[in-house]
C-alpha cells in the first residue's frame, strides 16, 4: 500500500514537472514570439522617425527655397530697373541743362521779335539785315518789274555831338510797267502809273545826351543838280521796320537811346537823271528843331555823299 501510495506520489510530481515544464516552453515560445513583434515595431518606428526627418528636412528646404524667392522677388520690386535708375540719375542733369539754356527774362524779351518780324524773317522778305535788305519792299506794293540798281554797304556818320546820325546801307531800286491796283489816296501810288525809282536808306539815330531829342528825320533830304527830295517814314517801309523815336511820338528821341529803321524816297525818270552824278544827302542840325539849343559841334547841316548808281 506504502509502495502505492509512493509510486501514485511520484507519478503526481512528474506530471506536475511536466506540466511545469510544457508551461515554461510555452511561456519561452510566447516570449520568442513576442521578440520578434517588438524588434518589428521598433524597426517600424525607426523608419517612420527616418521618414518624418526626412520629410521634415524636405519640408525645411522647401520652406528656405520659398522664402529666399519671396525676398529675390521682393528685393526686385524694390530696385529700380537699370534704365529707370538711369533716367532717375540724368532727370537732376537734364534740369541744370535745361537751367543752363534759359535764357534771362530780359534777355528773352530784347530778342523777342515783332509778329511782322517773324513773317517777314520766314518769307526771306524785307527787313534790315545785310541780306534782308537786299529784298524788296516795292515789289509787293507796285508790281511790274523791280531791280535792284545800286547797293551801298559803307556806314556814314554826321556827328552833331548829342546826336549821331548814321546811314548803315541805302540802295536804288528801279520800278517798271507797275500793274498792282494802289490806293490814288496813297503817296505811293506816285508810281502806279509811271516807271520810276526808290531810294531806301537804312539809319541810325542816336540821343547820347541825359535829355530827350526832337528830331524829324523826314527832313532828311537828297539834294543835287538844283532838286530836293525830302524822305518819307512810311511808303514801302514795312510797319516792323519804320524809324520812330517813341512809341508816342516818331520824333522825340529819348536820353540815351537808340532807335535804328528805314526811310525812302521816290524819283520819276527826270529826278533820277538830274541827281545820279551830284547827289548829297543833307542831314539837318538838331538845333533846327530844338526847344532850347544843344551843345552841337556845328550850327550848320552836314552833307554826306550818297551816290545812287555806278
Amino acid at each position: 500500500m506504502k509502495k502505492l501510495l509512493m509510486v501514485g506520489m511520484m507519478s503526481a510530481m512528474l506530471v506536475g514537472l511536466a506540466a511545469c515544464g510544457s508551461d515554461a516552453d510555452s511561456k519561452s515560445a510566447e516570449s520568442d514570439k513576442a521578440t520578434p513583434k517588438t524588434e518589428e515595431k521598433e524597426v517600424a518606428k525607426k523608419a517612420e522617425t527616418t521618414k518624418q526627418d526626412v520629410n521634415s528636412d524636405t519640408d525645411a528646404n522647401k520652406q528656405t527655397e520659398e522664402k529666399q524667392d519671396k525676398e529675390s522677388t521682393t528685393a526686385k520690386e524694390d530696385t529700380p530697373t537699370t534704365e529707370k535708375a538711369e533716367e532717375k540719375t540724368s532727370e537732376p542733369a537734364a534740369q541744370n541743362d535745361t537751367t543752363k539754356e534759359t535764357p534771362d527774362t530780359d534777355t528773352a524779351k530784347t530778342e523777342e521779335k515783332t509778329p511782322e518780324q517773324k513773317q517777314a524773317a520766314a518769307a526771306g522778305a524785307f527787313s534790315l539785315t545785310p541780306a534782308g535788305f537786299k529784298q524788296s519792299a516795292v515789289a509787293p506794293k507796285t508790281g511790274g518789274t523791280v531791280s535792284l540798281v545800286y547797293l551801298n554797304t559803307t556806314p556814314e556818320t554826321a556827328d552833331f555831338g548829342p546826336l549821331k546820325v548814321t546811314v548803315k546801307q541805302y540802295k536804288l531800286e528801279s520800278v517798271t510797267g507797275a500793274n498792282k491796283k494802289m490806293d490814288p489816296y496813297s503817296p505811293e501810288s506816285y508810281l502806279a502809273n509811271q516807271d520810276g525809282f526808290v531810294v531806301t536808306a537804312d539809319v541810325v539815330i542816336e540821343n547820347t545826351s541825359a535829355s530827350n531829342i526832337n528830331y524829324l528825320a523826314e527832313r532828311i533830304q537828297i539834294n543835287g543838280g538844283g532838286i530836293s527830295k525830302g524822305a518819307s517814314l512810311e511808303n514801302f517801309v514795312p510797319t516792323a521796320y519804320q524809324l520812330s523815336g517813341s512809341a508816342t511820338s516818331h520824333n522825340i528821341f529819348p536820353a540815351k537811346s537808340k532807335r535804328e529803321g528805314a526811310i525812302t524816297y521816290m524819283l520819276n525818270k527826270d529826278n533820277y537823271y538830274t541827281l545820279v552824278h551830284l547827289t548829297k544827302l543833307v542831314v539837318p542840325n538838331p538845333n533846327d528843331f530844338a526847344d532850347k539849343a544843344l551843345p552841337v559841334k556845328t550850327t550848320k547841316a552836314i552833307d554826306l555823299d550818297f551816290r545812287i548808281t555806278e
